[in-house]
């Protein structure tokens, strides 16, 4: 009699309260509070100061970093990123379901702004002030679609990929550093307000703490015993023996 392959072992990722859920309702209702608040001083807003200040620093050598930034975390590139990641971790590290929380953990923190975009509706910063480098097809401001991308990466390679307290360390301080990069960049090109970037941070951990929950208790007990999970998960591997 053939026996079915057992259920593949939980992945044990943190934030599992559906306290988490509260947190991120907290959070979502302060980053759109702050997004009105922007919108109410109209554009150009009291913060593009910072915008101003950052355009008599412009360099060769940071205006080609900025760019390039621009280009690589566009929407298409965004998605290529993730799409990348997740066939790694299907196919090389044959880890389908790291693969769909990582995807999906990613992919709901850098959708979340887009909550922001819709509900505030923010203009940019006025480009005959900031001479922004860059033609943005989009009017809304808030928050940064670039800058949500970035942290809600960071925050998914922190709480899936890491593994060990060492690992988290190490993820944090180099996905802080990314996520700080690609938030000024976007001030440096002239497109977003400083209010928009920190308005980016937040709703992108507002997205995942809602989401954590969800695929902890109710998404990823369910996916575990799927056969076709069951299937592209290789089975332990016995230990051996040792010699005597």
């Amino acid at each position: 009699m053939k026996h079915s392959a057992p259920p593949v072992p939980p992945l044990g990722l943190p934030l599992r309260s559906w306290w988490f859920v509260l947190v991120s309702l907290v959070l979502f209702a302060l980053t759109l509070t702050i997004g009105f608040l922007a919108k109410v001083y109209g554009s150009p807003g009291p913060d593009l100061v910072w915008d101003v200040n950052m355009i008599q620093d412009r360099a060769p050598v940071l205006t080609a970093l900025a760019l390039a930034v621009n280009v690589v975390l566009s929407p298409a590139g965004n998605l290529g990123i993730l799409l990348v990641t997740c066939l790694v971790l299907l196919v090389v590290r044959r880890k389908p379901l790291t693969a769909l929380a990582f995807g999906s953990t990613a992919s709901v923190g850098w959708l979340s702004s887009e909550i922001g975009k819709f509900t505030v509706a923010r203009l940019r910063p006025p480009s005959s002030i900031t001479h922004a480098l860059v033609l943005e097809s989009g009017h809304d401001s808030f928050p940064s679609g670039h800058t949500a991308f970035a942290a809600s990466v960071a925050w998914a390679a922190i709480l899936i990929l890491a593994r060990t307290r060492g690992q988290r360390i190490i993820t944090a301080v180099i996905g802080a550093l990314f996520a700080v990069t690609v938030a000024l960049s976007r001030l440096y090109l002239g497109v977003h307000y400083p209010t928009d970037v920190l308005g980016s941070l937040l709703i992108s951990t507002a997205g995942i703490l809602l989401w954590l929950p969800l695929w902890n208790r109710l998404i990823e007990p369910r996916l575990r015993h799927t056969s076709l999970i069951r299937k592209l998960t290789p089975l332990p591997q016995p230990r051996r023996a040792a010699n005597n």
